[in-house]
């Protein structure tokens, strides 16, 4: 197991080096990088002034190394729009969204995982069709207009809920109205993604009820509750764990849509903000610290196989 986790890291340090050449070249050489967005209307010596003040007068595999030795020693470089260190700016935003993703994803696997079973226990029955026609919805309805629609209902109308923001303003901080603040982000972002828990988990559901060891268990007089939790939804946690693994890292993307709906000062927000302003230093930042939440969960997905699931052996 040490092993496998050793050799997933290097490739996930690989994978993250080959992100960073990527997105650091694309931007530095594009029409309209950062040389062109910060000489624009200005005098030939202004231009020259900036440049050398930004260090971008180098060429561009110089400047490359630079940042990239500045990101091992902890330094993503200044915002070109605020003057904050970028490092400052990912850690606030980046609390902010892991509140986000965290509930979003707890609502996920809670909502999809139990709907998942009791379509594969009622196949075929009224309960597995009302469930299959929701995932379908589900699947059907863009996060921004599902957004705009619950703010209408629960914010406008019955006035249950905030309609944006992530906190009351002139009210002292509780979790009571974080959490209110919370709910309808939350919600929509999950809505999207409960489909596909509950496919998945109905499948393998299926997939394991029909097994000869659950038969036998069954036919020796076990309660259908224990043959469910016991021998049936824990052999087929391997592939829900999987698409739970995937839809982590897609809560990140779809984070950017629900974030500008409910103006939830996350990192996809702030990644919008740094793509209209033109904030070099923060897209690469955003992009890198996305790459790595992305490799780190793949890596904790992975690991998570052998201690659901005893026969996979890693080695």
């Amino acid at each position: 197991m040490t092993t496998y986790a050793i050799h997933r890291l290097l490739q996930g340090l690989l994978v993250l080096f080959l992100i960073s050449v990527i997105t650091f070249f694309l931007i530095n050489l594009a029409p309209g990088g950062p040389t062109a967005a910060v000489t624009l209307g200005r005098t030939a010596e202004e231009r020259e002034a900036v440049l050398r003040q930004l260090g971008l007068d180098k060429p561009v595999l110089v400047r490359y190394f630079d940042w990239l030795g500045g990101v091992l020693r902890g330094d993503l470089g200044k915002s070109m729009n605020q003057g904050l260190p970028v490092s400052s700016l990912l850690a606030q935003r980046s609390v902010n969204t892991l509140q986000l993703a965290l509930t979003a994803l707890l609502l996920t696997s809670i909502f999809g995982i139990v709907l998942g079973v009791l379509a594969a226990v009622y196949k075929n029955r009224w309960p597995d069709h009302l469930i299959s026609s929701l995932a379908t919805v589900g699947m059907s309805v863009p996060a921004f207009w599902m957004g705009i629609i619950c703010m209408i209902m629960f914010a406008v109308r019955l006035k249950m809920l905030p309609s944006s923001g992530m906190y009351s303003i002139g009210q002292e901080f509780s979790i009571i109205d974080r959490l209110r603040h919370l709910a309808m982000p939350a919600g929509v972002l999950s809505f999207n993604l409960v489909p596909n828990v509950i496919r998945v988990t109905r499948s393998a559901m299926l997939d394991v009820l029909a097994s000869d060891y659950v038969r036998t268990a069954t036919g020796k007089g076990l309660s259908e509750r224990r043959v469910l939790l016991k021998h049936t939804l824990q052999n087929a946690m391997v592939p829900v764990i999987a698409i739970l693994g995937l839809i982590t890292t897609v809560m990140l993307s779809g984070s950017v849509v629900v974030e500008s709906v409910f103006g939830w000062a996350g990192l996809g927000r702030l990644a919008i903000e740094a793509a209209n302003g033109r904030d070099y230093p923060v897209i690469l930042g955003v992009t890198l610290l996305v790459g790595a939440i992305v490799v780190a969960v793949n890596l904790l997905v992975d690991l998570l196989y052998a201690a659901v699931d005893p026969r996979i052996s890693h080695e």
